[in-house]
């Protein structure tokens, strides 16, 4: 019985400590405050859309580096605003090399099918090869399948 008692006891404790340890918050979330930074998410949107609209790279670039974090962090969330200013940054052809890479890699980060679409005609129709080459890596499931119904 003595041994039965135990048992019961050091499994009770295990659990407890298991139960405890989700209820931890991980270090992002002590550090940035996840849950404000989270209820802001559509006014950081805004703002990402109006500094995409800048003509200075360094603040487009680093709006754009932005969203690609915050894709990470925020997996789930949407970024629906976002698809058609990313897709406008990688169909301009005057625009800089880096911006259009990264706008490419972050609306590949969003999942979506027109973003897809999106990537796979810069890849077929853009002039930059560097821009090409990228878009082609993003989209080589589409450019197969565009290969075999040829």
């Amino acid at each position: 019985m003595k041994h039965y008692l135990l048992f019961v006891v050091i499994l009770s404790i295990q659990l407890l400590i298991t139960v405890n340890a989700q209820d931890q918050s991980t270090r992002f979330e002590k550090q940035h405050h996840s849950k404000y930074i989270e209820s802001h998410l559509k006014q950081t949107e805004a703002m990402l859309v109006k500094s995409f609209e800048s003509k200075n790279v360094g603040i487009v670039s680093s709006s754009v580096q932005t969203l690609r974090e915050l894709e990470q962090i925020f997996p789930k969330h949407e970024f629906s605003s976002l698809l058609d200013p990313l897709i406008a940054l990688i169909k301009n052809e005057k625009g800089d090399t880096q911006v259009r890479i990264l706008s490419a890699i972050a609306l590949d980060g969003l999942h979506s099918d027109k973003g897809d679409r999106a990537i796979y005609d810069v890849a077929k129709k853009t002039n930059n090869q560097s821009v090409k080459d990228i878009c082609s890596a993003l989209s080589i499931e589409s450019l197969k399948s565009d290969v075999v119904s040829k």
